[in-house]
This record gives structure tokens, sequence and C-alpha cells, in this order.
């Protein structure tokens, strides 16, 4: 079974048509599916609009909380709820191309080995449309930072649209409650070796074929200077190592070189003092910051085993606590999504 998961917060504009338009989408899915729509405590009435269109699509669930925690919370409360062995984490607008959910799963279908699948425009075929330039170039930028200093296995750190075998996302303890969240888990998954793959997808903001006339544009609630901090902060964090100990070489470099000029000074009966001096500083600063560079990398590994431990200990208080029923908006029952055009999917069992 597949369980989408999109978040949303204060949509009204926008949460009627692009709900039915990816549900129209889905229905064209030849495995079982559910929609969970997770509200992020929004305050106007997003989620209200969405009940009468949860009856008449049983495959539809609307969960979501008072108070707005941030978009990372809201897509562990939509993980944690799915019945699905595959998990799509993506916008409601379809901003990544209609047949993204298949094209997702596909490919977790077609190479069992992976664990993890990323849409990503920064591919060959991959892109942006309708998107303001300064948008495109800070994510671009980030990215190209993110991966110096994380791994250039992945091109895209940021984006949410991505599936993931649900048990295998489940290993993992995030922390992250906003839109930190995708790096954090890019992050472990890497740590943990997770099988990770990307497909390329144009990304394209297209609000005005959803949104009701009398609504205006809707504008993004990204906080681009907190986003752009958050983010570079991240990727200078992640792996010191890979810079520090790189630089710390080219420091060592030039110190050895200027020892040769000092000794070349020697003998030529030239004064040669001063860049032997120079020379040992440069050194001692280049031993130094090696030296840091060692420490991060083994408080990388000591993270990383702190990591592991977390989510064994989580693992053991789950399996020790009674089970318990989650309670959802819609009731668990046996549900054939209907298709815009009156045919149906295959029956899917809810309840997994």
């Amino acid at each position: 079974m597949i369980s989408v998961i999109c978040p949303f917060y204060n949509e009204a504009a926008i949460i009627e048509g692009a709900t039915r338009h990816m549900l129209d989408q889905l229905a064209q899915l030849e495995e079982p599916w559910e929609l969970i729509l997770v509200d992020d405590g929004s305050r106007d009435g997003s989620r209200d609009l969405l009940q009468p269109i949860a009856k008449e699509f049983p495959a539809l669930r609307a969960i979501g909380y008072a108070r707005n925690r941030g978009r990372g919370f809201a897509l562990k409360t939509g993980i944690e709820a799915a019945r699905g062995d595959v998990v799509v984490t993506t916008e409601i607008d379809c901003s990544w191309g209609d047949d993204i959910v298949e094209r997702l799963v596909a490919e977790l279908r077609r190479r069992p080995e992976l664990d993890m699948v990323i849409a990503s425009p920064n591919l060959p075929g991959g892109g942006y449309r309708n998107v303001p330039a300064k948008r495109v170039w800070i994510s671009r930028l980030g990215n190209a930072l993110l991966r110096i200093g994380n791994s250039r296995e992945i091109t895209m750190y940021t984006g949410m649209t991505r599936a993931y075998r649900r048990e295998r996302f489940l290993e993992l303890v995030i922390d992250e409650p906003e839109k930190e969240f995708h790096l954090e888990v890019a992050r472990k998954a890497q740590a943990f070796d997770f099988k990770i793959s990307e497909i390329p997808a144009v990304l394209e903001w297209k609000d005005h074929r959803f949104a009701k006339p009398e609504s205006g544009k809707r504008k993004s609630s990204s906080k681009i200077p907190k986003l752009m901090r958050t983010h570079l902060v991240f990727a200078i964090a992640a792996s010191p190592f890979r810079y520090i100990i790189p630089l710390g070489l080219f420091v060592a470099a030039v110190s050895v070189v200027l020892l040769g000029a000092a000794v070349i000074n020697l003998f030529n009966e030239a004064p040669s003092i001063n860049l032997a001096v120079l020379s040992a500083v440069v050194f001692l600063f280049a031993f130094m910051m090696i030296g840091i560079g060692v420490v991060a990398y083994q408080g990388r590994e000591l993270q990383k085993e702190i990591w592991r431990l977390r989510g064994e200990q989580r693992e053991i208080a789950r399996s020790l606590e009674r089970p318990t029923s989650l309670v959802l908006d819609s009731p668990a029952q046996r549900v054939t999504p209907p298709r815009s055009d009156g045919a149906h999917t295959r029956s899917a069992d809810t309840n997994g």
C-alpha cells in the first residue's frame, strides 16, 4: 500500500481544488493507496473544508492538531499514522508534477535495494518553472554548500518530495520540527547507510490552478533569511572534517614551501631566520587544523553511535508499551477510491 503524506498550514485558498486534483491523480495508481493530509495548526479553517471531501473519498484522511508545530512535526505525524509500506511526502498542489507519486514509487519498486528516493530539480531533466529566480538561486547555492559539507550522493537536500520504505524510515530518530527536518533525515539516512537514489523532477509553482478567485495570490510561508542561516550552519557543522583537514594539509604545504625558501636563503647567505620562524608558526597552525579535523571525524562517528542507541532505546520502549490504536478522523474500512471518470482502483484495506 502507498501512503501519501501532505502537510498544510493556512491553505484555505487552494486546499479544496488541490486535494481533489491530487485524489484524481492517485486514482490512476495500480496499487492500493491512501492520502493523509496533516493540518499543522491552521487558523483559517482549512481543515474544515476537507470534511465534505473526506466523506466522498474514504481513502482521504485529514488529521492534525491545534497549534502550529512546523513542517517536520507534521510529516512525522503523518508517517507514524500511515498504513502503507511505502510513504511518499509531497506538496498537496502537485507542484512536483501530477505523476510524481507514481514515479517515486516506481523507482522504489523497480529497485528493491533502495530505502529512499528523492525528487530533484538539480538533475538533468529536472528544473524549475514559474519559481522566482531568487528562490531558484538560493536553492541551488544552498544545496551546493550542503553537498560540500555532507555528500555529493544527494543533489537535493532541501526538498520535501521523497519516497521512503516506512519501516526503514522509522529506524531514524528525528528531532527537527521545521524545514530543517529534510536535512536531518538526509544526514541520518546517510549515516545509517540507507540506499538513496534520486529522480529528475520539475518544481513548478502553480497556486493559480487551485486558488479561489476571491482569495488572491497565495504567498510563500518560507522565512528566507532564517532558512539560509540554519541551512548554512547545518552545512558547516554536518561534517567539518571534510573541509578542515584538506585546508590543514594546504596550510602544511605552505609551511613546507616557506621552510624551503628559508633553506635556500641560508645557503645563499641571505636572511632566513624570519622565513624559518614563519614556517614553524604556519606548520603549527596546520597541525592544529588537522587535529581539529580528526577530532571532528571521531565526533561524527560517536554521534552516529548515539543515534543508533537512541533508536534501539525507542524500539525497546515501544515494545514494552501496551498496543494502542491511533484515533484518526476517518474510520478504518475497506475503500475503493473513485476516479473522476467513474472507474475504480483496486480495493485497498486501509488497515494494512
